[in-house]
Formats: C-alpha cells, sequence, structure tokens
C-alpha cells in the first residue's frame, strides 16, 4: 500500500519507511491549515489515526503512545474536546503505564495512504480519526475507563473541556 523505500523510520512506531515518509510529506499540509480555526482538531486526529494504527510494537512507549491517542479520539470523538485541549491533556496521561492492547485491529479502512493523494484532506482526516476509533471498538469500554480516570485526577469534580 505504500512505497517501498529505504529511509528513516519513526523510533517506536513500526511503520514501514514508506509509510512514515508519507506521514512526514503531510507537514506542510498540515502547516497550511495554520489559519483555519479547526487545525489544532485536524492534526490532532491525524497524529493520532497515525499512532494507533502502528500498535505493533510493545515497547512501553508505544503501548503509552497507542493508549493516549485512542484517549484522545475518545475525548474528542464522543466528549467533543476541542484539539488545542487534547494537546495539553495527552502530556498529562503519559506519566503511567499502559498494557499492549490487543487484540489489535487487522486492517484500517482509512491510512495515510489515503490522505497522501485525496484533494479533501480535511473531510478525509475527519473521516480517518471515526474509522480509526471505530476500528478499536473491542476496547472502548477500557479506553473510556483509562480516559475517565485520568481526566478525574486531571481536573477533580469539573468537567474536562
Amino acid at each position: 500500500m505504500v512505497p517501498d523505500a529505504s529511509g528513516p523510520v519513526h523510533a517506536y512506531m513500526h511503520a514501514a519507511p514508506g509509510c512514515w515518509a508519507l506521514y512526514c510529506g503531510l507537514e506542510g499540509w498540515k502547516a497550511s491549515l495554520a489559519a483555519d480555526h479547526d487545525a489544532p482538531t485536524l492534526i490532532q486526529h491525524l497524529v493520532d489515526s497515525y499512532a494507533v494504527q502502528h500498535a505493533a510494537n510493545p515497547d512501553r512507549r508505544n503501548r503509552q503512545s497507542v493508549a493516549v491517542h485512542l484517549m484522545s479520539l475518545c475525548a474528542s470523538l464522543e466528549q467533543g474536546i476541542p484539539g488545542a485541549r487534547l494537546r495539553h491533556m495527552i502530556g498529562t496521561w503519559t506519566s503511567r503505564e499502559y498494557p499492549l492492547i490487543v487484540p489489535r485491529p487487522d486492517a484500517y479502512r482509512l491510512t495515510v495512504r489515503d490522505l497522501a493523494d485525496a484533494q479533501d484532506r480535511a473531510g478525509l482526516v475527519a473521516d480517518m480519526a471515526r474509522a480509526a476509533w471505530t476500528a478499536w471498538s473491542a476496547h472502548h469500554d477500557h479506553i473510556r475507563a483509562w480516559l475517565a480516570a485520568a481526566t478525574a485526577r486531571t481536573r477533580p469534580g469539573t468537567d474536562i473541556r
């Protein structure tokens, strides 16, 4: 699905070099969103979706990444938390250990490969986020519980928005 290439890869996500190159190739597009009021949410959805689609590494950093990015998708898609707020929240969630979440989804309906050639990337990123979250539906209850525990510690007795 991605170019057969050699080159750099992410430090702990098991992404093929061609996949990582496609993802990194979206940096210019992400930068062009700066004036868009929804840019932080679009960018967070892209980051979250890509991270949870690369959950094959049992390394602690990858387990943590997958868990917090799933929590971010949950908070955004189910609770309407905007991307700018999510960035701060994710930073507070990374201080704990998370298990390897298995089983992983076998496939994803939309990937970075679809974004690379898309005309309406913004619309596709929103669809990709929903599809990535849906793909992990077998684990939604655990993710929601982690999110509830993390947000209760962050702001006890208050709405997380």
